[in-house]
């Protein structure tokens, strides 16, 4: 059985291969037709160039100018038998400074040309009228990031960097940024914007509003016009010791819990910091002594008005509105230097009270200025007032 069984198997294969020969096969590429041989860039149509693929193989195309210059339409894009189109609207793809450009193609004779894997190749003329080339292309100049370093540690220093450029025309420009761990942002689009200059503000932070990973980062302005045109350019900025500033009040303690008019309440905070980043601080620093009259904003001619994304801790008490008077924790005392990640400090401010009432409610908060009240109301202590 097994014998009789291979010699029909044996048989109907090369039955199935002579039959696979006899054949003569066709051209890898035929066909080539198009519909017209004139693109009017004023009406805003297309060339279609069809054609026929008659075995598995890889198509190439190219555009070359009057000029003689040659432009790569397709690179060794993959076909399977068939039919197929390819559309030529008057415009092509080149590379400047490492970016893919987008330009209108001028008026003339051009030769565009399909080739196959193996070599055989087709060319068909056509003709490009009414091109707006001859007014220019929208170009991108004075190109810079201030600074070209940032921090984004919400310290308020080199957080921020400002990316400035200046088109030459009418365009639409849109800003992205790319980078570390596949992060892509658009950080800006602006439609029909006349030539000018203009600028917009990267955070280094991502869409969450986390600092970025520390490393190079690459912005890029295109500029689109209306005819067409698409000019990019880019740059690079770099994110440098970014992350998440966090700080806790680890102890307080006020006291004496009973006084006399016109003496001293001495408050001690431990401040430790549990982030990754360095906290800076500003004064008046631990030792310092406050009236109840007093606010930090006021006192030695404004010296300690409070800075954006400093640290300090302050004092509050349950009678202070806000209103009219002293601002939320009017007494805040610094930490006396930048506090380093893991670093503990101990603060030690003193509030003369000179209030009238029978007693104060005073409590400790820890405060990063002008961006959030990170702790409030800690410690709360009654300290009773005699005459």
């Amino acid at each position: 059985m097994k014998p009789k069984f291979l010699h029909y198997l044996l048989l109907l294969l090369g039955l199935l291969l002579n039959g696979c020969g006899s054949g003569e096969s066709g051209p890898v590429l035929s066909q080539v037709k198009s519909e017209a041989s004139t693109l009017d860039l004023r009406q805003g149509g297309v060339i279609t160039l069809a054609y026929h693929i008659g075995s598995e193989t890889k198509i190439s195309a190219f555009l070359q100018s009057p000029e003689g210059n040659r432009y790569e339409l397709r690179r060794d894009e993959p076909r399977l038998p068939g039919n197929y189109e390819m559309q030529l609207d008057g415009a092509v793809e080149t590379v400047e400074n490492g970016l893919i450009q987008r330009r209108i193609l001028p008026d003339g004779l051009y030769h565009c040309t399909l080739q196959a894997q193996n070599g055989q190749a087709e060319t068909r003329d056509f003709t490009i009228m009414g091109s707006p080339a001859s007014q220019g292309r929208p170009e991108i100049e004075a190109l810079s990031a201030n600074p070209q370093v940032i921090s984004p540690n919400f310290d308020a220093r080199e957080d921020v960097a400002t990316l400035n450029w200046r088109t030459t025309r009418p365009t639409t420009v849109t800003v992205s940024i790319a980078g570390e761990h596949g992060f892509s942002r658009v950080l800006k689009t602006s439609k029909n914007q006349p030539a000018q200059e203009d600028r917009v503000d990267f955070n280094g932070l991502d869409q969450k509003g986390e600092p970025l990973p520390d490393g190079v980062y690459t912005y890029t302005i295109q500029a689109a016009d209306k005819f067409g045109n698409i000019t990019r350019r880019a740059s690079t900025l770099e994110v440098r010791g970014g992350g998440l500033p966090q700080a806790v009040i680890s102890y307080a303690n006020i006291a004496p819990t009973e006084i006399i008019k016109g003496n001293l309440v001495t408050v001690t905070v431990r401040v430790k910091n549990t982030g990754k980043v360095p906290i800076r601080s500003q004064g008046p620093d631990s030792g310092f002594r406050y009236t109840t009259h007093d606010a930090y904003s006021s006192i030695e001619n404004g010296r300690y008005e409070d800075k954006a994304g400093f640290w300090r801790i302050g004092v509050d008490y349950e009678a202070n509105s806000g209103v009219g008077g002293p601002v939320r924790y009017p007494f805040r005392w610094g930490f006396g230097h930048d506090l380093q990640p893991g670093e503990e400090v101990v603060i030690v401010g003193q509030i003369q009270v000179e209030r009238d009432e029978r007693d104060i409610k005073l409590y400790v908060g820890l405060i990063q200025e002008k961006i959030s009240l990170v702790q409030d109301r800690q410690q709360i202590t009654t300290v009773k007032i005699t005459y």
